[in-house]
């Protein structure tokens, strides 16, 4: 198979399985030689901001010198976004000959009736490319919960990581942040330090603190109050503070995201017991340095045009707080949403919508998870005025940009996958 054909190869493979817990992908690691016993992890879990936080940790480990592998889903660029080094994504003859290697083990689960879902197979390539490497530490996002993703099947990490903790995938994880977090300290392993989310949600923070009691896990909590964060400048650029006697640069955009830089903060300082020692100027630059699609990302200035993947509650809630912040200096702003079905279309549409003097609803290209934009369009009438219908992507951002005029916003919002689409539209860059 060539590159194209192999991404195919793996996006094609099944998504779901009715067997819960790790049996199979202990199972295939197994037949694979269990690479992932060779490395060393930072685990970072969580409902919002894991991948921002896994970034910036990755992006801090990069500027102190180490080799820092970095995992994360889903992708919004192409493909090979999920797994990278330094920054660099797998090479494409990498992925290839990877998949080449480890095909014939998932043709015989298969043929024995238990293949590997997709998610298992993109953890397994990140797994054997990061050792084949020799990475210093890796970043591993976990795709979804914590406790039966397939990431955790790793040996204690040097550290737990938990981002802010909300209401997604219930169905799954449980229905209360409680339940949502103890299901997420799964991830929690012998003695492990765990690092909180300096804002995190109090029956989330109570459940975890429990989870770290009954094992005897260090937990470690940010600090976000008045007296240990000073927000000197903020704007489309970004924002600038200082934490723990450092004045920091963040190019992302909102305030959850200093939350999250002050978790990546906690979590470098802790890995110093680990032997990684990291500075403050470094820490420093690896945040400056930090880039992460999707996520607040500026698309363009005329008009100002902002991406983001917000697709639950509390990602909604961070996104509203940056657009009001954002619309202080604006005269309008026009919202372009999409979003999954299986989704709380109500609650982020109920956030984001009544923000907007038009939203211009579209159905992602992902048809048959999607939403469809007319009954989206439902449900944002009930929150603004003026609702109208999409076309092609390209041609929905031109209608926004118009409506917004030049000194207008256009906000795009409801699905990472959506996300991928409009970049892909507005930049005119091909998505693999």
């Amino acid at each position: 198979m060539n590159f194209e054909q192999t991404v195919d190869y793996i996006i094609n493979l099944r998504h779901r399985s009715d067997i819960k817990g790790l049996a199979r992908m202990r199972r295939f690691m197994g037949l694979l030689g269990n690479p992932q016993d060779k490395l060393r992890y930072i685990h970072i879990t969580g409902t919002n901001g894991k991948g921002s936080t896994t970034a910036m940790l990755n992006s801090i480990l990069t500027c102190a010198g180490y080799k820092a592998g970095m995992f994360i889903s889903p992708y919004v660029l192409e493909f090979r976004e999920r797994i990278q080094i330094g920054g660099q994504m797998i090479p494409k003859e990498d992925l290839v000959r990877i998949v080449a290697q480890i095909k014939p083990v998932i043709d015989q689960m298969y043929r024995e009736g238990d293949g590997p879902v997709q998610f298992e197979v993109v953890t397994a390539i990140g797994f054997i490319y990061f050792a084949e490497q020799k990475c210093d530490v890796v970043c591993l996002e976990v795709g979804i919960g914590g406790l039966r993703d397939s990431t955790n099947i790793i040996h204690e990490p040097l550290a737990a990581v938990f981002t802010n903790i909300g209401l997604d995938h219930t169905n799954m994880l449980g229905n209360t942040p409680g339940e949502i977090a103890a299901h997420k300290a799964g991830i929690l392993k012998g003695k492990c330090p765990a690092v909180a989310y300096p804002r995190m949600d109090p029956e989330a923070l109570a459940a975890l603190m429990e989870k770290c009691a009954e094992n005897g896990n260090p937990l470690v909590q940010g600090n976000f109050s008045s007296a240990a964060v000073a927000v000197e400048k903020s704007g489309i650029d970004g924002t600038v503070f200082s934490y723990g006697g450092m004045e920091i640069h963040l190019p992302l955009l909102g305030e959850h995201q200093i939350c999250n830089a002050i978790t990546a903060i906690e979590t470098v300082r802790v890995l110093s017991r680990a032997g990684i020692q990291v500075s403050d100027e470094q820490i420093v630059k690896g945040i400056e340095s930090v880039r992460f699609p999707a996520r607040a990302e500026i698309l363009s200035k005329h008009p100002l045009t902002i991406l983001d993947g917000a697709h639950n509650d509390n990602g909604a809630e961070a996104l509203e707080n940056t657009l009001k912040q954002v619309m202080q200096e604006k005269k309008r702003l026009i919202a372009i949403m999409g979003m999954m079905a299986d989704k709380d279309c109500r609650k982020v549409v109920s956030r984001i919508a009544p923000l907007a003097d038009a939203v211009i609803t579209i159905t992602p290209s992902l048809e048959y998870r999607a939403i469809s934009k007319e009954e989206l369009a439902e449900i944002a009438r009930e929150y603004c005025r003026k609702v109208e219908l999409g076309t092609g992507f390209r041609e929905t951002y031109l209608q926004a940009a118009e409506l917004a005029g030049e000194d207008g916003v256009v906000v795009i919002c409801g699905s990472l996958y959506l996300a991928t689409d409009m970049r892909a539209a507005i930049l005119g860059r091909q998505v693999l």
